[in-house]
């Protein structure tokens, strides 16, 4: 993870494409070389947080990545922030090689490891009620190809300042990685990690956010048992 965070912040930009990715926030596609490595990163500028209107900020997607950092999970590709171009935004791995899970879904495709992906996507739903983003957008959780690694990407609009849980995202199972990191995760880390990408409105209705959500789990385990409600994530198949 972190040679990937090296490469995206000293590799060379070589093209920048501004018309190929669709999308509300109008990325851009970036091409990066490094010695003999060349990789593709997804570039974002728009910087409009709240109290805009409609906010859509680039450093909602860097407050996402260091988030899932503070907790322990890698479900985010790894996301920096960078000038390019004159500008200053957030440079994102380009994931090669996957298909979202509408795609997936769509054609009924069949993993290796059926409940190995359904927890996987378990996993992303707990995240999205703590950050208070879309829920379950099947156009935003990629899957590789041949891992069936899950990814989740575009937090924009994400850390929404409302202290709840999203309305019918409801949480069943959580990995325990991540519940324990969000035991674990506390006031000051949550504040001093994420105070360069959120104001104090959105990182105390995150924290009032992750207080609902352990309770629900804790709720969960008293009645079904832990060994219901909790999961390891197994490594996907045939690797990372």
């Amino acid at each position: 993870m972190k040679s990937l965070e090296d490469f995206l912040k000293n590799a060379a930009v070589i093209i920048v494409k501004k018309d190929e990715v669709g999308g509300r926030t109008a990325p851009w596609l970036v091409t990066l070389v490094e010695g003999t490595v060349k990789r593709r990163a997804i570039f974002k500028y728009i910087d409009s947080p709240r109290p805009s209107l409609v906010p859509s900020s680039y450093k909602y997607e860097l407050a996402a990545y260091q988030l899932t950092k503070l907790l322990g999970i890698d479900i985010i590709p790894p996301v920096i922030e960078r000038e390019v171009n004159g500008r200053m935004g957030s440079l994102q791995v380009f994931l090669e090689n996957c298909r979202n899970l509408k795609e997936t879904e769509r054609k009924k495709l069949e993993p290796p490891d059926p409940e190995g992906l359904a927890n996987a996507v378990e996993e992303v739903r707990v995240f999205e009620n703590l950050t208070y983003d879309e829920c379950q957008n099947k156009s935003d959780i990629w899957i590789h190809r041949d891992t069936w690694k899950v990814c989740r990407v575009d937090f924009a609009d994400a850390f929404s300042a409302i202290p709840e849980l999203i309305p019918d995202c409801d949480i069943v199972r959580c990995s325990r990685r991540l519940y324990e990191g969000l035991l674990q995760l506390n006031e000051e880390a949550a504040k001093s990690t994420l105070a360069p990408y959120l104001n104090a409105d959105e990182i105390n209705a995150l924290l009032a956010r992750k207080n609902l959500i352990v309770a629900k789990i804790k709720a969960l385990i008293e009645v079904q048992g832990e060994e219901a409600v909790l999961f390891s994530q197994k490594p996907p198949k045939n690797g990372s």
